[in-house]
């Protein structure tokens, strides 16, 4: 017991000794400078050193940018942050699962549910924009006899005009063109969504409208679109600006068609336009 506690009287008492650090001229040897310095001083300074740095480094990381290069280390907001953007992402991505499903649906009920294999199949929007020759028969072009039940649906008239131009199948014209002043607003016919407000080289800026009892109502040629798709509107509402866009086009008017059950329809018979 007595030879264990001198021996640690002896390593406390070696560390509080002190020893004396001289610098000498390397020339003549003379003295140019001395410190008194013990181990127990030396081993301070070094810890305060060390604690000095390793406090500057971590300040450093997590105070600066720095810490987001550190892999598993980050801002608990930004974390937050793209947590918050995961969900949108999932739930736009559930979006746009449910639009394939409608638009898919929407494509069936535009083409008739016509079918050939022979062919390509035909996109929804294009089914209503150029029907293929090859896949209209000589019932397609009669109006369908369900056509009757539009009768009891009150539209609104999308532009008040003179026709120039009215519906005529067998020259492959499914809607009538109605002439109308410079920057005319031209109106929904009933309450629906916009399934598409694109332009196009052929017809201009268009825009095609999803109404109740399968009704798709059809605007073209038009010089601006107030809408844009997966737009709610309502009946009278201005959805686009009269004008001559696109190709197929001789002048200022509005090219307006109506589809039911994915077939044309004579606007005319529902709606006034003069």
């Amino acid at each position: 017991m007595d030879k264990g506690f001198h021996l640690k009287r002896k390593w406390w008492d070696r560390i509080r000794d002190t020893y004396r650090i001289s610098i000498l001229d390397d020339e003549n040897l003379e003295e140019v400078g001395s410190y008194n310095l013990s181990l127990l001083s030396f081993y301070t300074l070094i810890s305060v050193i060390a604690f000095v740095l390793a406090g500057l480094v971590i300040s450093f990381i997590v105070f600066t940018p720095v810490k987001r290069l550190i892999p598993g280390y980050g801002d608990i907001n930004d974390n937050k942050k793209f947590i918050e953007l995961s969900k949108k992402v999932d739930e736009l991505e559930k979006e746009m699962s449910a639009y394939d499903t409608y638009t898919t649906g929407l494509k069936n009920m535009l083409t008739g549910g016509i079918h050939n294999s022979s062919v390509e199949k035909i996109d929804s929007l294009e089914a209503l924009k150029s029907v293929r020759p090859e896949l209209i028969n000589q019932d397609d072009l009669a109006e369908t006899s369900r056509a009757k039940e539009l009768d009891f649906l009150k539209f609104a008239t999308p532009v008040s005009g003179k026709i120039s131009a009215g519906f005529n199948p067998s020259t492959r014209h499914f809607g009538v063109d109605v002439v109308a002043a410079k920057d005319t607003p031209i109106k929904s016919i009933l309450d629906g969504v916009v399934i598409s407000a694109e332009q196009s080289v052929s017809t201009g800026n268009s825009v095609y409208i999803q109404h109740q009892k399968n009704v798709v109502s059809v605007y073209k040629h038009n010089s601006v679109l107030l809408v844009k798709t997966g737009d709610v509107v309502k009946t009278g509402q201005a959805v686009a600006i009269i004008g001559n866009s696109g190709e197929m086009t001789t002048g200022p008017h509005l090219h307006f068609e109506m589809w039911y059950d994915g077939k044309y329809v004579n606007p005319e018979k529902y709606i006034g336009f003069q």
